[in-house]
């Protein structure tokens, strides 16, 4: 009796360890540095992180991280074979995998649209990238934006472009560019939070309407089934919904 009664004091006193697997860590790349998909790097704010945490608490395997990378970089990284993880808020046609052969692809995380912006008291109109004639274009160092990029480099436009895609309200501010292309995203987030209502005019035609994938390497297909499945629930998600007025 003594000795069963000490056992299982023992049993209560030393825990028995099953073990605890550690969860895999994954980096999650993005090149697009501003709100509201990242709002401050530092304190790890804005959708991308959201995401990112979304992912992370649905996920009993993996780790996920984000990591923000210059697009010229992940350029680099990926005709090296250096890129190490999976790429978040891109489009197939962006990368060149129209058919979806070259990379997996979840199903879409968010849906944007790139608008032609100017002031409100010189509204700019695009119609094709031939409205753009004479004018001074804005654009991020690095993008390749469609038509655009062609027409200018053929000497029908100027092009100035900027590091920060919010840097582009200055420039039109102070009048140095005629037009800017600024995600829809973005420029909502930005007209709420400076109170910048009717400052700004919209043309009517976006230059290009899109949704936001995970780019996923096919040598981490393990990852694109884990993940995929939760990609699939974000829209049904109600509290995902609200985490997205949040920035509106």
């Amino acid at each position: 009796m003594r000795l069963a009664l000490a056992f299982l004091l023992l049993c209560i006193a030393v825990p028995i360890s099953h073990g605890t697997e550690t969860k895999k860590e994954v980096l999650v790349y993005s090149y697009h540095l501003k709100p509201p998909l990242i709002v401050d790097d530092k304190r790890e704010i804005g959708l991308y992180f959201d995401i990112v945490t979304y992912l992370n608490e649905a996920s009993d395997e993996y780790q996920f991280d984000l990591v923000y990378v210059p697009r010229k970089r992940l350029e680099v990284m990926m005709q090296e074979g250096t890129f190490n993880g999976i790429l978040l808020g891109v489009n197939p046609v962006w990368f060149k995998d129209r058919d979806r052969t070259k990379y997996l692809w979840t199903d879409l995380v968010l849906s944007d649209r790139d608008e032609l912006i100017s002031l409100k008291t010189e509204p700019f109109e695009f119609n094709t990238p031939k409205s753009l004639n004479g004018k001074v274009f804005g654009g991020v160092r690095g993008f390749y934006y469609f038509g655009i990029n062609e027409y200018i480099n053929a000497g029908n436009a100027l092009r100035i472009d900027t590091e920060r895609e919010i840097d582009l309200f200055t420039l039109l501010a102070r009048s140095r560019i005629d037009t800017a292309l600024i995600s829809q995203s973005t420029f909502d987030y930005m007209i709420a939070k400076n109170q910048w209502h009717g400052k700004f005019h919209v043309s009517e035609k976006p230059h290009d309407v899109y949704d936001r994938h995970i780019l996923v390497p096919k040598d981490k297909a393990s990852i694109f089934e884990h993940i995929n499945p939760i990609v699939k629930q974000l829209h049904s998600d109600s509290s995902w919904q609200q985490t997205l007025a949040s920035y509106k």
